[in-house]
């Protein structure tokens, strides 16, 4: 992952209000986060508060999936990637996308496309018969993913389902699904959000190795959950314990310059911040629009920071933290640690935009 990802990903996803992607690993326990972050979106939001519980439903179901099928000891067996699923809901106008792809036996493609078309095929009315059918007759199997969850999930969306079947190779399939969700007044069914958008995404996010990515407003509400979630993933993996304390208080300082410096616009203070791995070490890269007053001080404090050794660096943060110097004055407490916790130099940029304005990419290696 390199620093001009940042302003890629920001280009896909600049009409969205929130995006999250994720792919790594797929348990239980960070669908209730996940449901935080997409709450959030939809309770800012008049036109979508009814769409709620809905939208929680059809996340739960879309991770079950994931977490069934990934550990699945065939699929496993077969896989030739670490990363192999894929999850992300995206608030678009008064739309919610939820998209996911997994792994699933080439053998089970041809019964599954068929059980999709022909869902697509019926109304509202039907899909609901259809549901109350299997529920008494279990006519559909989950084998391959096409059962009750799946019915539920169209009659929740009360939408087409998009899909898409890549080849990953002689034994598996990447198989895509993707449900839109309309907010109260919204008439239009064509999807903002092409299956090739989300494919040429997952594409970059897996030859990149990263892990996830965030789009939206940087507030209490939606940091909280990310950081809980960014949290367990870290637990599961091998690193050294310091190495994962590291990581987190270097998360913890780049989304508070987020907060510090970004522009607010219509409320909200919109940033991307995307997390990788590069062969052993992790990349933190963020991504927000600042003001030319801004962008001329943050430049200046990460050259300061990048021209210290080690030594140099501890004695500018006890100098700093003694003589209380405000970031408006001295290099700036968050950036010094950041540089001291990731022992790397800083790589950014600063982009011009309109209205005096640029875009502002930050990424540490660690």
């Amino acid at each position: 992952m390199k620093i001009n990802h940042i302003s890629q990903f920001y280009q896909i996803l600049r009409s969205d209000n929130l995006s999250f992607v994720y792919q790594g690993d797929f348990s239980d326990g960070i669908t209730e986060k996940i449901i935080a972050l997409s709450e959030y979106s939809i309770d800012n939001s008049h036109e979508m508060v009814e769409m709620r519980n809905k939208v929680s439903f059809v996340i739960v179901e879309c991770f079950q999936n994931l977490v069934r099928h990934g550990n699945d000891t065939q699929i496993k067996a077969n896989r030739t990637v670490t990363f192999p699923g894929l999850f992300s809901t995206r608030n678009v106008q008064e739309s919610i996308y939820i998209t996911s792809a997994n792994l699933i036996e080439n053998t089970h493609v041809p019964a599954l496309k068929e059980k999709l078309e022909k869902l697509n095929n019926l109304d509202k009315e039907q899909i609901k018969a259809l549901y109350l059918d299997i529920l008494t007759s279990g006519e559909l199997s989950d084998k391959g993913g096409a059962g009750l969850g799946l019915v539920e999930m169209a009659r929740k969306s009360e939408n087409p389902l998009e899909f898409n079947f890549e080849n990953e190779n002689d034994k598996l399939s990447l198989f895509y699904l993707m449900m839109k969700m309309q907010g109260k007044g919204s008439t239009s069914v064509k999807s903002n959000i092409s299956m090739d958008n989300v494919k040429e995404m997952h594409e970059i996010m897996r030859k990149e190795n990263i892990l996830m990515v965030y789009k939206g407003d940087f507030s209490q509400e939606t940091v909280i959950p990310m950081l809980k979630m960014i949290e367990d993933n870290l637990n599961k993996q091998q690193e050294e314990l310091h190495i994962k304390k590291k990581l987190y208080l270097v998360l913890l300082e780049i989304l508070q310059n987020i907060s510090k410096h970004s522009v607010q616009e219509n409320g909200k203070k919109e940033a991307i911040f995307m997390i990788g791995k590069n062969e052993q070490k992790y990349i933190i890269c963020t991504g927000n629009m600042v003001d030319s007053t801004s962008s001329e001080k943050i430049k200046n404090k990460i050259n300061k920071v990048n021209s210290l050794n080690k030594e140099e660096l501890i004695g500018l943060y006890k100098k700093t933290l003694k003589e209380s110097i405000s970031d408006e004055n001295g290099a700036g407490l968050g950036i010094i640690d950041i540089a001291r916790e990731s022992g790397e130099k800083i790589v950014f940029n600063l982009k011009p935009a309109a209205d005096d304005l640029s875009f502002f990419s930050l990424c540490v290696q660690m």
